[in-house]
């Protein structure tokens, strides 16, 4: 084992919501065989933050430092029997499953029901350094990036959510996709699907950065929610799209979604609602009829970490176009309060 690293500086805090302090912690230390210390170089702000930072979230016991959207640097191995060596760099798939369960044991760990995430269970990324649990590493949960900006390589996690929603659909036979829902998880979406050779992208957004954004980026078409009831028959001859992707917490898009597919086309609910509003009213002739199948996805495995890092690299111009603010630790509310004003898209905050 390596020497122990020096005492850190700033770590974001999450004490109860809206009370998310920034402030020093005792540095992080392997404390079992196994284990592996990264040095943190970047951890972005995921949409979950977001939602803790406003409303609190049950799974996270207080205090307790955030941020899974990571990338670092090995600083020390608890084990010589491990896959990892000091110095490299990598990213993460962070929830872990237990590795003993049916979903565990057929390579679902996101679907495991003792799965486990970094940020919640275990302390996060927002800090000088982050301490990976062995059953994490045990599981090749750690992703190599090699010489990835580490800012783009911070999206390693959100993008391998984009990768399992995709995979679900057999891509070779897609050659149109709507995207409804601008935030950063829809633009990965977009350029996910035109990496993956999808034909024919239309970016559903209201007005504003993220719609700029789409127009920016060169898709085939980007509409407002009002003019894609209008106009998406438009852009597939008549027949709807082969794929739809939901990417906007909102009920009513939800409900509705199946409207916008082809006969035989797909339908992913990628966004989860917010309890007390799950439950939706949904045409069921048009899903009967047109035989539609829909779907959702949540989180990810190690597999799709690895697609995302090599969709990062090849297509790292576009990618790179959603870290729009790269912030110190120190600067965590007001990359809160430029999200909250819809000025950002992908905040990156980076260790003192």
């Amino acid at each position: 084992m390596n020497s122990h690293p020096p005492v850190s500086d700033n770590a974001v805090v999450y004490y109860a919501p809206r009370d998310i302090r920034v402030e020093k912690v005792e540095t992080a230390a392997i404390t079992e065989p196994g284990e592996v210390l990264v040095r943190v170089e970047a951890c972005a702000i995921c949409g979950t933050d977001v939602k803790t930072f406003f409303k609190g979230n049950p799974r996270i016991k207080p205090p307790m430092v955030m941020g899974h959207e990571f990338c670092g640097i090995i600083a020390q191995v608890g084990s010589s029997e491990t896959n990892y060596s000091v110095g490299q760099r990598v990213t993460m798939a962070t929830t872990i499953g237990c590795g003993e369960c049916v979903y565990c044991r057929a390579g679902k760990t996101n679907l495991c029901r003792a799965a486990e995430a970094m940020g919640f269970h275990y302390p996060g990324a927002m800090a000088p350094y982050v301490r990976i649990p062995y059953k994490a590493v045990r599981q090749n949960h750690l992703v190599d990036v090699g010489d990835l900006d580490s800012a783009l390589a911070s999206l390693g996690e959100p993008l391998s959510c984009v990768v399992n929603s995709l995979n679900r659909v057999p891509i070779e036979d897609i050659k149109t996709m709507v995207v409804i829902g601008m935030g950063p998880l829809g633009l990965l979406h977009a350029i996910a699907a035109k990496a993956k050779g999808i034909e024919k992208i239309c970016c559903v957004a209201r007005p504003g950065k993220r719609y700029d954004m789409a127009e920016q980026m060169g898709f085939d078409c980007v509409l407002t929610p009002e003019q894609l009831d209008e106009k998406y028959k438009d852009y597939t001859d008549g027949e709807g799209f082969d794929v739809v992707a939901i990417t906007a917490p909102d009920n009513r898009l939800q409900a509705i979604s199946p409207m916008y597919a082809r006969k035989g086309g797909y339908v992913s609910l990628f966004a989860s609602l917010p309890v007390g509003d799950e439950m939706l009213t949904v045409n069921s002739r048009t899903i009967h009829y047109n035989e539609l199948v829909v779907y959702g996805t949540s989180d990810s495995t190690p597999l799709h970490v690895q697609e995302a890092v090599r969709l990062l690299q090849d297509s790292s111009e576009l990618m790179s176009l959603l870290v729009t603010h790269r912030l110190p630790f120190s600067r965590f509310h007001e990359a809160m309060d430029a999200i909250k004003a819809r000025d950002a898209v992908k905040v990156v905050l980076f260790p003192e």
